[in-house]
């Protein structure tokens, strides 16, 4: 018991509101105005958990579902029965946050230069989908126009060499670490999801992630088949650039403030107070 109540500290009970809002405003802006393949919900969570827990990141993430599904204005859809997925994705962020993932490496030389070309490529492989789904290179399916092809590879590029760049600049080999974190957690939670997304809505979840299920259908695979197949696509993409959005805001926080949180401690070693 000891254990979770040190998750439930006063400022972590004060975080979870802010982060809960942070998922909400990001989610519902990314997902249903500008109906993007990616979700951007779980900054919030993934920094409580990061920060207190894997339970508190697991609340977190259960709770921003569940207030969204039933807010005025924006409220309903699908998100709802999808908050099982948000606390897992809560969950393993505070196992990333006690096995020290988001902690500062400072490294030189060869070492440095190899974790830069290894996230860099990391970033590469989960755009890499997007470049053969029939969603986003065949206009009569997706309904895409052709320079969505040109952009995703800018897209890619320009992901490849801000985190490279990011790894580098700061001599840090974590961001290494938290890529490869954020492709783990994007794995787990899209077989999480689609056997949810399959059975509750037959794949058809009102984002911009339909388009994809809808390509993947269109190309022979049953409801849950193409559901899974939308998830390995978005979510390991989604989750490796919300973990880099968590690891540059943990980046901006003085280690003084970070060492107040319950697993304040794990982030700030070697760094200046």
């Amino acid at each position: 018991m000891a254990w979770l109540s040190r998750q439930f500290s006063t400022r972590v009970i004060v975080l979870i509101p802010i982060a809960i809002a942070i998922n909400i405003v990001l989610g519902y802006t990314v997902q249903t105005i500008l109906k993007l393949p990616i979700y951007l919900d779980s900054i919030g969570t993934i920094l409580v958990g990061v920060l207190a827990g894997p339970i508190a990141g697991a609340l977190t993430g259960i709770l921003s579902n569940l207030i969204w599904q039933y807010a005025p204005v924006i409220g309903g859809g699908t998100i709802g029965p999808f908050a099982i997925v948000a606390g897992v994705i809560g969950f393993l962020a505070g196992i990333w946050g006690q096995l020290a993932v988001y902690r500062s490496r400072p490294a030189s030389g060869t070492q440095l230069i190899l974790a830069a070309v290894a996230a860099a490529a990391i970033a590469v492989v989960v755009v890499i989908p997007i470049l053969n789904n029939p969603a986003y290179t065949d206009p009569n399916i997706g309904g895409y126009p052709s320079w969505v092809y040109t952009a995703a590879v800018v897209i890619a590029a320009i992901v490849a060499v801000v985190v490279a760049g990011f790894i580098y600049i700061r001599r840090d080999l974590a961001g290494l670490w938290v890529a490869v974190a954020g492709v783990v957690t994007g794995i787990v939670a899209a077989f999480v999801s689609a056997p949810i997304s399959a059975i509750a809505f037959g794949g058809v979840t009102g984002g911009g992630t339909d388009l994809l299920v809808a390509a993947l259908r269109q190309g022979g695979s049953d409801v849950l088949h193409a559901s899974l197949g939308q998830g390995l696509f978005s979510d390991p993409i989604d989750k490796t650039i919300t973990s880099f959005v968590v690891f540059i805001v943990l980046g901006g926080l003085s280690g003084r403030f970070l060492a107040r949180f319950p697993l304040g401690e794990r982030l700030v070693r070697n760094r200046a107070a």
